[in-house]
């Protein structure tokens, strides 16, 4: 199976998979035999496998040869995300005017092309970023933020220029993850020179982007970000935590070829106040929990003790993060 899978044998990589399912299946191994099909049977949401991609040009470097972004093939595509319909209707209108953008420039008139995410972690900003990237066909590209901040003087600002002057001259979809790393508050009296510097130095090169494709940025901390930040971006796109529907709705699809003896309603209920990553990761730890006690079906005390688990994860980073005591045991900026 490894072999046909390397050598791109898709016809023998799917014989031995379904002889695989058949194994599983005579195991009583149910739920993961059904698992197993679900997957091979699923079409590729980005029509191949994942794969980096390069362009005609080297990709931007830092001055130690770090690569300043990474750049790949979008798999996702937005019917694929749980997202309010608020939030899909402005996405769908976004996509439609970058498709349509010479009928646009032709009245004057130009394609909304920098794009502000905000919301909790989780609630699915990077892979709707990515998606985005899918919906045009174009490759995403995503800024390696540890390689661009730099403690050299000046340096940081290079990166962020560098990182534009190589976007504005292809289609990309430009995902600045982590955004309140570059855009700090520059009143911020804790913060130094370099770092106000930088701010400014974005919103100017963010003020003169004219390529042809987006620039997304994706922030988890709002508060952090300099009020002229706000400014500068075509839509600002929130991403709450999801709603007991969008809950339901992810759950349904996480369970499309799993069996499930408690009703969708009352999953997503269990899930109330959790993010999409959360939800999801819950989810398949019942999912697992189920498959190692031999079960044919998720049932209520799978699912009990997922959310137990995911209770205690949460906890565990609240209170490491509450900590004086940083993770490498220095005390931690507050």
């Amino acid at each position: 199976m490894f072999a046909s899978y390397q050598q791109g044998d898709d016809a023998g990589f799917r014989e031995v998979a379904s002889e695989v399912i058949v194994s599983e299946r005579q195991k009583h191994h149910g739920l993961l035999a059904d698992e197993l099909q679900r997957i091979l049977d699923a079409p590729p949401t980005g029509g191949e496998r994942p794969k980096q991609i390069s362009s005609l040009r080297p990709l931007p470097t830092s001055r130690d040869d770090a690569p300043l972004i990474e750049t790949f093939t979008a798999q996702r595509q937005l019917d694929g995300q749980t997202l309010r319909a608020d939030v899909r209707t402005t996405l769908d209108q976004i996509v439609e005017e970058q498709r349509r953008g010479d009928v646009l420039r032709a009245h004057g008139l130009q394609p909304s092309r920098k794009l502000l995410f905000v919301g909790p972690p989780g609630t699915g900003k990077t892979s709707t970023a990515e998606a985005v990237a899918g919906e045009l066909g174009v490759p995403f590209a995503r800024v390696q933020v540890p390689a661009v901040v730099s403690s050299l003087l000046g340096e940081t600002a290079r990166n962020v220029s560098a990182v534009f002057d190589f976007c504005r001259r292809e289609h990309w979809v430009l995902l600045f993850d982590e955004f309140d790393a570059l855009g700090k508050e520059r009143a911020d009296e804790a913060e130094h020179g370099e770092l106000k510097r930088v701010v400014t130095v974005f919103l100017q090169l963010l003020d003169e982007f004219s390529g042809p494709g987006i620039v997304i940025a994706a922030t988890n901390h709002p508060l952090m970000l300099d009020e002229a930040v706000w400014r500068r971006f075509d839509e600002v796109v929130g991403f709450p935590l999801p709603n007991q529907k969008e809950l339901e709705k992810l759950v349904r699809r996480l369970f499309k070829r799993v069996r499930l003896s408690v009703s969708v309603v009352d999953v997503a209920r269990r899930l109330k106040g959790m993010s999409h990553a959360e939800a999801e990761m819950t989810v398949r730890t019942a999912m697992k929990l189920s498959v190692l006690r031999d079960g044919d079906a998720v049932t209520t005390a799978d699912l009990d003790a997922a959310v137990r688990r995911q209770e205690t994860r949460r906890a565990t980073i609240h209170n490491s993060l509450a900590s004086p005591i940083g993770p490498r045991g220095s005390k931690t900026s507050r």
